[in-house]
C-alpha cells in the first residue's frame, strides 16, 4: 500500500464537523460556494488523523524534533493535535485552501452554516482561531488542551 501524504495546512481553513455524513455535505457546499474541488479536503477515521501527526510520531524522530519546533513557535499547533484526536473519535475535518481574506471569510460562512465549529486558519507566518471547540471534550493531554 503506498503511504498516504501528510496533511498540508499552510492557508488553509480547518474545522471539524461531528458527523461524517456532514463532512461531504460541507465540501459539496464549498464547491458550490466557488471553491475548486480540489481546494478541498475532508478527512476521515484513523489514516487520515495519522496524516496529520501533530506530535510526529509517524514521521519519526525527525518529524518530532521538527514538530517540538513548531509547537515553541507558532500557538496554534496544539490544534493539530485537536483535528486529529477529532478524527479518531469519529468526526471529520474539512480542509480547505483559503489564501485571500475575502475566500477566508467565504469558507467561514459556508463552515458556520454547515455546522462545523472549531475553525482555525493556518497562515504561512500566522494563524487565526475563527471558532472555539463545541460539545465533548476529546481526550487529549493536559499539555495539549487551550
Amino acid at each position: 500500500m503506498a503511504r498516504r501524504h501528510k496533511v498540508v495546512t499552510v492557508n488553509r481553513l480547518m474545522a471539524v464537523v461531528d458527523q461524517p455524513a456532514a463532512g461531504t455535505a460541507a465540501a459539496d457546499a464549498l464547491v458550490r460556494a466557488g471553491f475548486p474541488a480540489e481546494a478541498v479536503v475532508v478527512l476521515r477515521g484513523d489514516a487520515d488523523a495519522d496524516r496529520i501527526d501533530s506530535l510526529g510520531k509517524a514521521g519519526g524522530l525527525l518529524a518530532r524534533a521538527w514538530r517540538m519546533v513548531q509547537f515553541t513557535q507558532m500557538d496554534q499547533m496544539v490544534d493539530l493535535a485537536v483535528y486529529e484526536a477529532a478524527l479518531r473519535d469519529g468526526r471529520a475535518v474539512i480542509s480547505v485552501h483559503a489564501r485571500r481574506v475575502a475566500d477566508r471569510d467565504r469558507a467561514k460562512q459556508v463552515l458556520a452554516a454547515a455546522g462545523a465549529h472549531f475553525i482555525n486558519f493556518f497562515g504561512r507566518i500566522a494563524t487565526e482561531e475563527i471558532s472555539r471547540w463545541r460539545g465533548k471534550e476529546l481526550p487529549l493531554h493536559p499539555y495539549l488542551r487551550r
